[in-house]
């Protein structure tokens, strides 16, 4: 289950990515490694039917063990796998918002270039040089 996320170095890269904070990041690691065994590679060790005994009630619990077993993996591989698609959004949310700036810079200055061309010919085509802002304490 955890090398479907690339191992403990994918845990950390992805965590990393979404900006959780170190110490949390050592928190989630040092726990992985500690119980490595469990998690990779085949999740948790099936529960074997000898395991509470050969009563009714023992083979219910064992039953029942086997599915806490199955849902607490399935849990673990949906969230490191909800954290990998938050990472993904994130990263595509960046690419979409810088590539909205450079559209926006570009119309602006377009837009800029269009209107110093309508300046330039409502005065009679002098290249009329771009107008200053003036700064508090300057004297224009």
């Amino acid at each position: 289950m955890l090398s479907d996320v690339g191992g403990v170095s994918g845990v950390r890269s992805t965590l990393s990515s979404v900006k959780v904070p170190p110490d949390v990041i050592e928190q989630i690691v040092k726990f992985l490694e500690t119980t490595s065994g469990e998690f990779d590679p085949d999740g948790f060790t099936p529960v074997a039917g000898t395991w509470f005994g050969g009563s009714g009630s023992a083979a219910t619990l064992g039953l029942h063990t086997g599915k806490a077993h199955a849902k607490i993996n399935n849990a673990l591989l949906e969230a490191v796998m909800g954290i990998q698609d938050t990472t993904s959004a994130i990263e595509t949310f960046d690419r979409e918002i810088s590539r909205a700036d450079a559209d926006s810079e570009a119309a602006a200055q377009a837009l800029l270039h269009r209107t110093q061309l309508a300046v330039d010919q409502m005065d009679g085509d002098r290249n009329t040089p771009p107008t200053r802002t003036s700064t508090p304490g300057s004297d224009r």
